[in-house]
């Protein structure tokens, strides 16, 4: 066997002996530091090394190298014509070693990623048991949470799919021109994360769960209980008792306190995925009545250039 099928066969047998792991993904400010907790909480080892969002570092480097050489066509790594990629082998063992530093045996483990959604092709390969949570939030809230500019080659893919764009409805990719709009660079960030993971998602068939933010902060126990129902955590009772205090409902529905011209400028954006996520009822921005745009036609039918002149 050669190319990298056999990298990644070699890598798969070698965590077969383990339990498989929690994985948690969603758009970055997606409320998932709540989450996080609660599974940790629940009795599930989330990795020694964790920024102040509980994000794993050491998962990140696999992210990182995954994306930028192979997203979004991971095809090549299922042609065994190919030689193997001996870096993606060594660099997956280091990650999940340095990511298990410290854990018992016999424990359960995961980890949480935003950027994880667009690896699972290659995840669902090495862990083929792992369950897998999809956080989802308001696309309108997430907009108005600034993240970082679609620059680097690994954010384009992130945003766009590629590295290779160069402008976005005539607006640079760097960071200048993001802070001026960033909600219009969120929402589309937004669009992608959530279209990519809910597509990845359901191959993964009964492996995966989808749950809601504005659920978690405003159905608490139901919801939590799903969870950890779900991963089946050891420790249910003391995970929803630990974790209530940590729930702010404040942060649902905050894109209400923005302007109505830039909340418009994010649906058109994000308005067909809202949709079709029940975020929003109906199309709150429909095309005018043919009433009113005869009338508008007529309006302006009636005006002749004497009528328009400027005074002088």
């Amino acid at each position: 066997m050669t190319g990298e099928i056999s990298t990644l066969q070699a890598i798969r047998t070698e965590f077969q002996n383990i339990p498989s792991p929690v994985i948690v993904f969603n758009k970055s400010h997606s409320g998932s530091r709540l989450l996080a907790r609660l599974i940790e909480e629940g009795g599930i080892f989330m990795g020694a090394h964790q920024n102040e969002s509980n994000d794993s570092l050491d998962v990140l480097r696999l992210v990182e190298y995954l994306v930028e050489r192979y997203y979004p066509r991971y095809d090549s790594l299922w042609d065994w014509e190919k030689p193997g990629d001996a870096h993606l082998a060594d660099l997956t063992r280091e990650v999940f070693a340095h990511h298990l530093t410290g854990i018992s045996p016999g424990v359960r483990w995961g980890w949480k990623l935003c950027e994880t959604a667009y690896i699972l092709p290659v995840l669902d390969f090495l862990f083929p048991q792992a369950l897998y949570i999809h956080l989802l939030r308001d696309g309108r809230d997430v907009a108005f949470c600034d993240h970082t500019s679609p620059e680097k080659p690994f954010w384009k893919k992130i945003y766009f799919d590629t590295d290779r764009i160069e402008t976005w409805r005539g607006l640079r990719l760097n960071r200048r021109a993001y802070e001026k709009r960033s909600h219009l660079y969120n929402a589309l960030h937004w669009v992608n994360s959530v279209t990519v993971g809910r597509a990845y998602g359901a191959m993964l068939r009964e492996r995966y769960l989808e749950i809601r933010y504005e659920d978690l902060c405003c159905r608490f126990d139901p919801t939590a209980k799903r969870v950890l129902d779900f991963i089946k955590a050891p420790r249910l009772e003391i995970a929803l008792e630990r974790t209530k205090s940590s729930i702010h409902q404040r942060s649902v529905a905050r894109h209400l306190a923005e302007s109505s011209a830039k909340v418009r400028e994010v649906v058109e954006i994000e308005k067909s995925l809202l949709l079709s996520l029940g975020y929003l009822a109906q199309d709150p921005y429909p095309p005018p009545s043919l009433s009113f745009r005869r009338r508008l036609k007529a309006l302006f039918k009636r005006q002749t250039p004497e009528s328009i002149k400027p005074s002088l």
